[in-house]
């Protein structure tokens, strides 16, 4: 790599860096990042939703068996591995939630260079190919998600690159096998690969069929994916299916996940639509011109890489086939579409004498996309006050347990909570957060259980609270600072249930007690316009 390369990659990873990074902490919490970053605090596999339990609910009066750690019932666990890791390092603000993406978004930018330069054998395709995913839309949104999809996403580059390192060498195969291990151990979309380097192997290479070093990465792949593969033999067993992902694809009956959250998605006949809010129009017209070129170039060349460009497309769209084309699935289009895109590039730049106009398109192109991006990212994105809230309740709370810490009638959850109660300093007085139930799953954990769990802090819903007041008294709760949480219509709700008892609480505080929010949460909701109240916050004692 030359110097200049080195320099010019650099700003690149700057302006992606610049783009993740703006805001990261304000961002809302939206889709199911509260669903994984509340477990990956203390790695345990527990969603407090009693239409989709989990073995802790299930063994609560038995020992909890050991493969349960092996794996989570709705994900394989490398994702939440990693997260517990930097929560463990750092604590469990939203900014750290969010880091581990960001890294994987960044050494991401930096793969594509080497694969395109690599494939291409041209340092400036490299660059046009990180400059792109640098600034796409798609890319940049998961990189500040608390979602799989950046990880797996960073893992199938980084196998993508191993695999033609091994072609060109078979002592790189049995990384090659460790990083694919990684993959199916992050998230079941990323079997997609498989069949594509199987199917280019049996046409281009059949005799890596014949080295050794080959099927040794192959039973490494299956030696790191292993820990699933045990836990869902021990899982049937016990229930009689496997776990969500896989009883969902084999159409299991699952009596103990009726809802079976996250299931929720996107059909695949709204692909196109999704297609366009994900990915700007003029990107998707150049990649359709890169797989014009990329048949153009195979019936004159032969050429074996646009064989893997299109293996890669055909089997990601079978998975979007069965799991839907919801956005953050449309990441795995990532991949063949920058192969596409960066091949107009390299196609155009092999046949002109001068390079500065083909440079004033790929500006151009890559301007709309930030526009694009910023969009998306800065403008659009749904804000319902829940990050909002976090910070408030980070302020006002700090990071003191309440003088009583709550517990658990489960004991394998009272371990959990215990463990993180001795490290955490005590407050001087006793705290109680009350919320409106009719909040989604995301700010119910995120905000609520992370506190109850690992701050020491009591909380329960409003019709729990309404029911103790009435078979103990407000005298129980005297002395205690109390926080109460009314969701306003506008923001992050649950679909599926309206449950009126915050509302009658609210109109008890209102009219017996004369008390007024001390805190108005605002934010703007899924579209941007001018802000609305999302959440009221009381903060009284009784």
């Amino acid at each position: 790599m030359s110097k200049k390369a080195l320099w010019i990659l650099i700003g690149i990873i700057a302006v992606g860096a610049l783009v993740r990074v703006w805001g990261l902490s304000s961002m809302d919490l939206f889709h199911d990042e509260g669903l994984y970053a509340f477990r990956s605090i203390g790695y345990f596999d527990f969603i407090d939703n009693e239409s989709q339990t989990q073995p802790v609910q299930w063994f609560q009066n038995t020992q909890l068996p050991w493969w349960t750690r092996l794996s989570f019932h709705d994900h394989p666990p490398l994702f939440f591995l990693v997260q517990h890791f930097f929560f463990a390092l750092l604590g469990d603000g939203r900014w750290v939630a969010r880091l581990p993406s960001l890294l994987a978004g960044l050494g991401t930018i930096v793969l594509a260079y080497s694969i395109f330069a690599r494939i291409f054998q041209k340092e400036n395709v490299g660059l046009v190919a990180a400059a792109i995913l640098a600034v796409s839309n798609i890319h940049v949104w998961i990189s500040r998600s608390i979602l799989i999809e950046p990880l797996l996403i960073f893992l199938l580059f980084l196998n993508w690159y191993l695999f033609l390192r091994a072609l060109e060498d078979r002592r790189w195969w049995r990384w090659w096998g460790i990083a694919l291990g990684l993959v199916f151990l992050t998230k079941y979309t990323g079997f997609f690969v498989v069949p594509a380097y199987g199917i280019y192997l049996l046409i281009f290479r059949r005799s890596v069929f014949r080295e050794r070093s080959f099927y040794i990465g192959c039973a490494l792949a299956f030696l790191f994916f292993s820990p699933v593969i045990i836990y869902n033999f021990y899982l049937y067993r016990t229930v009689g299916h496997f776990d969500l992902q896989f009883a969902y694809l084999f159409r299991q009956p699952t009596p103990e996940w009726q809802v079976s959250l996250g299931k929720f998605q996107e059909p695949f006949k709204m692909l196109l639509p999704n297609l366009f809010a994900m990915y700007s129009l003029p990107y998707l017209f150049v990649v359709i011109i890169g797989l014009v070129l990329s048949c153009v170039g195979w019936f004159k060349n032969k050429t074996s890489s646009f064989v893997l460009g299109w293996l890669f497309l055909i089997m990601s769209t079978l998975i979007l086939v069965a799991v839907g084309s919801a956005f953050r699935f449309l990441s795995l289009y990532l991949i063949p579409f920058l192969f596409f895109s960066v091949l107009v590039y390299a196609w155009f730049e092999a046949r002109k004498k001068s390079s500065a106009p083909l440079l004033w398109v790929v500006v151009i192109v890559l301007a709309y996309e930030s526009f694009f991006t910023i969009q998306g990212v800065f403008v659009e994105y749904p804000d319902f006050g829940i990050a909002k809230l976090d910070a408030y309740f980070d302020e006002v709370l700090g990071n003191r347990a309440s003088l009583a810490t709550p517990t658990s009638l489960n004991p394998h959850l009272n371990a959990v909570m215990g463990s993180y109660y001795k490290t955490l300093p005590k407050n001087d007085k006793f705290t109680l957060l009350v919320f409106d139930e009719n909040l989604s799953l995301t700010p119910r954990l995120w905000l609520f259980d992370r506190r109850l769990y690992y701050h020491g802090i009591p909380a329960m819903t409003a019709g729990n609270f309404k029911n103790f007041l009435k078979s103990r008294g407000a005298a129980y709760f005297h002395g205690y600072d109390i926080y109460f949480v009314k969701a306003s219509a506008d923001t992050s709700l649950n679909p599926l249930l309206f449950v009126p008892d915050a509302q009658d609480f609210e109109h008890f505080l209102n009219q017996e007690l004369n008390l007024r929010p001390d805190k108005i949460i605002e934010g703007h909701g899924r579209l941007p316009g001018p802000l609305q109240p999302m959440l009221y916050v009381y903060h009284f004692a009784l």
